[in-house]
């Protein structure tokens, strides 16, 4: 009996040593692999500019949809000299935003003007997340780059969250578990789209997955804007500090309402919350030195947006140009 046990390890342990060993060629190799994401791709892009002085911070409405030539050939006519980094990352929330924040300004200390697109309420609405969040983009929050008590801080973590980071980093198939399920929803799709009429679809994925990021209703939008106006005294945690470190550095900070589309404007922008809402943010944002600037109703068709949200190319470039004139016509006195 000893003996078939002692037979029966024995022949386990070349098993487990392969099985430990095929794991970690997978979980490097996953690594390795994580470099072609696009919050990788994002960060190293960070890491490679050269003297920027003008940074963008924001989601999907900015990543990608800033003219960089644009802006710095309009601010060059008005004499302002802007070299642009754009960290706007698609799929993030403001933590992320947060972290490449710091990121962009800890690599690059001659940063001087802050630029923040957002739409709805993504200054204001509180932040939630836990480590299962941290998925897709907002893996920003695993990558090496930040300290273990750095994303703590950014996310609020305890210890228990802070043991689940550390288990995602040291495991990149765990940390990237979102990610395959995303190419199996992709096949699914697919599969369940043979015979049927093809849906509209951009470079991001379908068009119909975005009117998602919109309010629900128009109640629920209400709501929304009367949880800022009952203490219209602050930014979400993550902007707070943003703007706190831009204001010790020296930045001159400017939040942009990012353009909407028409159908937008119509359903939420029309109402009287939104207007008491922009008002308060408005002044919360004067009282801290902060320029706001409305280009909401810059483009009042359709044909400017590929979706419920995102700019046209065209678009994007025309954004650029006019934002551009904004801020080197304020840079310049």
């Amino acid at each position: 009996m000893n003996s078939s046990a002692r037979s029966t390890r024995h022949a386990l342990v070349p098993l487990l040593v392969v099985g430990v060993g095929l794991l970690i060629v997978v979980n490097l190799l996953i690594s390795v692999w994580t470099h072609s994401l696009p919050y990788y791709q994002k960060l190293e892009k960070i890491r490679n500019s050269h003297d920027p002085n003008l940074l963008f911070v924001g989601n999907s409405l900015l990543d990608g949809r800033v003219d960089e030539k644009a802006i710095a050939s309009v601010a060059h006519d008005h004499g302002v000299s802007y070299v642009v980094l754009n960290s706007a990352l698609g799929a993030s929330e403001p933590p992320e935003q947060r972290l490449l924040f710091q990121y962009a300004v800890a690599k690059h200390s001659g940063i001087r003007t802050l630029v923040v697109g957002v739409f709805d309420f993504q200054l204001t609405k509180p932040d939630h997340a836990s480590v299962s969040d941290l998925t897709g983009n907002r893996m920003i929050g695993i990558d090496r780059r930040f300290s273990a008590s750095q994303v703590a801080a950014v996310y609020n973590f305890g210890m228990p969250e802070r043991a689940e980071l550390a288990i995602l980093r040291a495991l990149p198939m765990a940390a990237n578990r979102a990610n395959t399920w995303k190419y199996v929803e992709l096949l699914r799709r697919s599969m369940s789209s043979l015979g049927m009429p093809s849906a509209a679809t951009n470079s991001m994925g379908r068009v119909a997955d975005f009117a998602a990021l919109e309010a629900r209703s128009p109640q629920a939008f209400d709501a929304k804007a009367q949880e800022f106006l009952n203490h219209p005294d602050h930014f979400n945690s993550s902007y707070e500090s943003v703007f706190t470190q831009a204001r010790k550095a020296g930045m001159n900070v400017v939040i942009v309402i990012m353009p909407m589309t028409p159908s937008h404007e119509e359903a939420f922008y029309s109402r009287p919350s939104w207007s008491q809402y922009m008002q308060s943010l408005t002044a919360l944002a004067n009282q801290r030195d902060i320029r706001v600037i409305d280009a909401s109703e810059w483009f009042c068709t359709q044909r400017y947006f590929v979706d419920h949200l995102h700019m046209t190319s065209e678009a994007a470039h025309e954004f650029s140009v006019r934002l551009g004139n904004e801020l080197s016509q304020a840079g310049s006195k």
